[in-house]
């Protein structure tokens, strides 16, 4: 499944720790992890509106509020934060037109099937690609974190497969030629024919069929049977295809959709971060900090560009910079001969080396003792490739650094590689549980990434660098912040 416009900046709204439902919280609100950009089944529909989605999944999700009698709150996240917003009980139901897959299946409860779609190829009307023969010499877009790009990578395999953030974004890339060919769902390519005329064509054959439903935590079976009657009695009344003709219709005219939408005014300084790397990029009272966005505030200002910051995993940044999805990446990103292949680096603006943490009173003393065990790591990350390369330890990746220390104190994992500063902040936070091995591995340096080629954002990256550097503001921050990364609570993880 693919998705349309989202207005990223509300992502800011999506990060606060939020319990699961049980018994005792019947009249608290629902919470909703939801990914906003995935038309028809869930939408933006603005910060002014009485509430900020509209979709299927929404329609749904409302008749699931009022059967519990409780009221609804959505939490607006990038795709595959909402699997983990609800596999860690920081949401009740994630929705967004979710695929149920085997392998999604073992993170999180689904309910009934709601509806079922195809994956389909669409290609400029005059294209000469009829099938899925002819994707294999060509650059095919689809949208991160979907079924569609998987699909793309596993069984196409393409010549070039170029992932973009939003729906949109993938509707632009096909319009300006970037892309020869887009995969998305059948619906998602409805109307994105229907609302640019005779711009695109939908091929005939299907790739595959998906079904869609809802997701639950693996423990909350009984809101899960709640949904499912909710979800059957939808369908059999009719109300489904009512739901389905209702959004579609809406869709056509929605602000911003469609290949040929233009920004109005300046265009804005986009930046894609990671969450969830203090001192770097970190969340506190539902509000994004750090070093990092403090230092795109000003690279932004230098440009004289509006900033827009857009959540994603770290291991996406990169190459949503290199297809022009975002202006500049950042959240502590080490520079390396390897990612300068394939992005440009800002001048270096701190330094680190890596750290091994292990839960308090492991026998694992020196990294000899992490051979056989299993070690986690950011995915992207050059801890990662540490990890596998240097170690030959048995890997388990994670989204981000949160997930990653609650698989260190979940016994998912033995050890666990971070920076060193994010480490000591571990280290301070979970005081008794978590300790770091006293072993010495090279220190690295980071940079903010552009594309090649964007030395105008590049050379006024360096400029705030080198000026903060020289009067003290850079050492100031990360000083500045890491105080407050210290006064956060560990949210009793």
């Amino acid at each position: 499944m693919n998705k349309i416009l989202l207005l990223l900046a509300v992502l800011l709204l999506g990060v606060a720790i939020l319990p699961a439902c049980s018994k005792d919280d019947d009249k608290k609100p629902l919470i909703v992890a939801c990914e906003a950009s995935s038309s028809p089944y869930c939408y933006y529909l603005g910060s002014q509106a009485k509430s900020p989605v509209a979709g299927i999944d929404i329609d749904i999700i409302k008749e699931i509020g009022k059967e519990l009698g409780r009221p609804v709150q959505y939490k607006i996240l990038p795709f595959q934060q909402v699997f983990s917003f609800v596999a860690m009980g920081k949401a009740d139901i994630g929705a967004a037109g979710i695929t149920i897959t085997q392998e999604r299946g073992e993170r999180v409860l689904f309910s009934t099937v709601y509806d079922v779609s195809s994956q389909v190829i669409v290609v400029p009307k005059n294209s000469a690609i009829t099938d899925e023969t002819a994707l294999k010499n060509a650059r095919v877009a689809a949208q991160e974190g979907t079924s569609d790009l998987t699909f793309l990578r596993e069984h196409i395999q393409p010549r070039s497969v170029l992932p973009f953030l939003t729906q949109e974004e993938v509707n632009h890339a096909l319009s300006d030629r970037r892309a020869d060919a887009a995969i998305m769902d059948q619906m998602q390519a409805e109307l994105l024919v229907k609302s640019t005329g005779d711009t695109f064509r939908i091929n005939p054959k299907p790739l595959s069929k998906e079904q869609y439903g809802l997701i639950f935590n693996k423990s909350n079976t009984a809101l899960a049977e709640v949904a499912n009657a909710v979800i059957d009695k939808f369908k059999l009344s009719g109300e489904l295809q009512k739901s389905r003709e209702k959004h579609l219709n809406a869709l056509v005219t929605h602000p911003g959709y469609g290949a040929k939408t233009q920004m109005e005014g300046v265009k804005p300084f986009v930046v894609c971060v990671e969450a969830s790397f203090a001192p770097f990029v970190f969340t506190e009272n539902n509000r994004l900090i750090g070093v990092d966005i403090e230092m795109a505030e000003a690279i932004a200002a230098e440009l004289k560009r509006p900033l827009q910051i857009r959540l994603v995993p770290f291991s996406e940044i990169i190459p949503l910079v290199m297809n022009g999805a975002a202006d500049m990446g950042a959240t502590g990103i080490s520079i390396t001969p390897e990612r300068a292949q394939s992005v440009l680096f800002s001048n270096s603006y701190e330094d680190s080396t890596r750290r091994i943490l292990v839960k308090a009173g492991s026998t694992i003393s020196d990294l000899e003792d992490l051979e056989h065990k299993v070690v986690g790591a950011k995915k992207g990350t050059t801890n990662e490739a540490y990890a596998l390369n240097e170690l030959h330890a048995k890997t388990l990746h994670y989204d981000n650094a949160t997930e990653g220390i609650i698989g260190l104190l979940n016994h998912e994992i033995d050890a666990y590689i971070d920076d060193e500063t994010e480490a000591d902040l571990a280290v301070g936070k979970y005081i008794d549980r978590i300790e770091m091995l006293n072993v010495s591995i090279p220190a690295e340096e980071y940079g903010f990434v552009f594309r090649h080629g964007n030395t105008e954002v590049k050379n006024a990256a360096d400029k705030v660098i080198a000026a903060k550097r020289a009067n003290g503001d850079l050492q100031a921050l990360f000083r500045k912040y890491i105080s407050i990364y210290k006064t956060i609570d560990a949210n009793g993880i």
